[in-house]
């Protein structure tokens, strides 16, 4: 039986490139998230101050997400995915001078404004890219890319590691900086859609503000990223010390957060693929999102290794049906020239979940332990899973 023509679709080459550049930063970045906790710990950071440190990074990438996505529809995709890149380059290696707490949290500032460059212009870049019969594949193949470098940047970060932080951190500095080079000749300089007069630049911004926020499927989005994010914000930052505290070595955690990304990247493309042939992907957002919420619920109760792999598999795999999807819709739901608005207040939104997440929930952790923590940012993901239905019922 011959594949309908919708199914032989070849994959665009400027996809190709976003997915290996995407892999390339993730990985490099991801090789510091299980060790900024621990590096900062040795330095004489508190869990509090651990939490803020993370705050701050995500407050940084929350606020400059949106207007950084608005620039990417004004000056072009290229501009914004080079700067992203170089400035985590630079994090990595800033990190290897870090000598107090402070030092961390104020690299941990500058890398904010690195995703917050990098992350809405390869999204609007991946979605200009795709024909519409594509996206959701190409959405699948992008963040599966994302989540492959999330997979095995903890491990090999853990790796490393064992030679000492400084080492990890110049080997990510490396990674990210030939991507910088690879970036600056393969991807596409594309002219901003639709050249505004400056005159009008103001009334014409918050125009495209107000029609973006007028989309429900877009706010329905938007409100399930931030809960899920604040959920997985709770594993992002505290996880490696309740890891520690369990007596989970290092290494260890590292593998454990490479299960979840693991599961993630593999189950994106064929989520993605089926997405595409049933055309419903709200479905995927509603039970992706309340399935996610429960397992980190789950997080706390977990004791010894085996149940967190087992959880932190069930993690990726309900995040790579939610996001697979959110991202399509996202694309599917607006028009080209405020894409870039629309994935900005997306990464806004995830950022801004992360930073609440760290900036509240290390208080909850160190007044009632790391089960209540983990239970208040799951089961809030869960029940905020029924406003977005209600959005998604009135954007149909």
């Amino acid at each position: 039986m011959t594949p309908p023509a919708a199914d032989r679709v070849t994959i665009p080459t400027p996809i190709l490139v976003a997915c290996m550049l995407t892999l390339v930063l993730y990985l490099g970045a991801y090789m510091r998230l299980p060790l900024v906790p621990l590096f900062a710990r040795r330095l004489g950071a508190s869990t509090v101050d651990v939490g803020m440190i993370n705050a701050g990074f995500m407050l940084a990438a929350a606020v400059l997400a949106l207007p950084l996505g608005l620039m990417s529809d004004r000056l072009g995709r290229k501009r914004l995915i080079l700067a992203g890149m170089g400035i985590s380059c630079l994090t990595s290696l800033f990190l290897l001078v870090a000598r107090t707490p402070l030092h961390i949290g104020l690299i941990y500032l500058f890398a904010g404004v690195g995703l917050a460059c990098f992350s809405p212009a390869m999204m609007s870049h991946v979605g200009d890219s795709s024909p519409p019969n594509f996206l959701g594949r190409a959405y699948g193949w992008y963040t599966s890319a994302l989540y492959l470098g999330m997979a095995l940047g903890p491990g090999l970060g853990g790796a490393v590691a064992t030679k000492g932080f400084g080492a990890a951190f110049a080997v990510s500095a490396a990674m990210i900086g030939a991507g910088v080079i690879v970036a600056w000749f393969r991807v596409g300089s594309q002219v901003p859609p639709t050249p505004r007069p400056a005159a009008s630049s103001t009334g014409t911004l918050r125009a495209d503000f107000r029609e973006v926020v007028r989309i429900p499927a877009v706010v329905a989005c938007w409100v399930a990223t931030f809960f899920s994010t604040y959920a997985w914000g709770s594993l992002f930052a505290f996880f490696p010390l309740y890891a520690r505290d369990s007596g989970i070595s290092i290494a260890q955690t590292g593998l454990i957060f490479t299960t979840q990304a693991g599961v993630n990247a593999l189950c994106r493309i064929p989520i993605g693929n089926l997405q595409d042939r049933t055309g419903n992907r709200r479905s995927f957002i509603l039970w992706g999102n309340a399935l996610f919420g429960l397992c980190i619920a789950l997080t706390g109760t977990a004791r010894g290794p085996l149940p967190l792999y087992l959880l932190f598999a069930g993690v990726g795999a309900t995040m790579a049906a939610t996001f697979t999807a959110v991202g399509a819709v996202l694309s599917e739901s607006v028009a080209t020239r405020v894409r870039g608005l629309a994935m900005g207040g997306y990464n806004t939104c995830i950022y801004g979940g992360f930073m609440a997440s760290a900036a509240t929930l290390g208080f909850v952790i160190q007044w009632t332990g790391y089960t209540a923590g983990f239970a208040v940012a799951g089961l809030s993901c869960a029940v905020a899973t029924a406003g977005v239905a209600v959005l998604l019922k009135r954007g149909r």
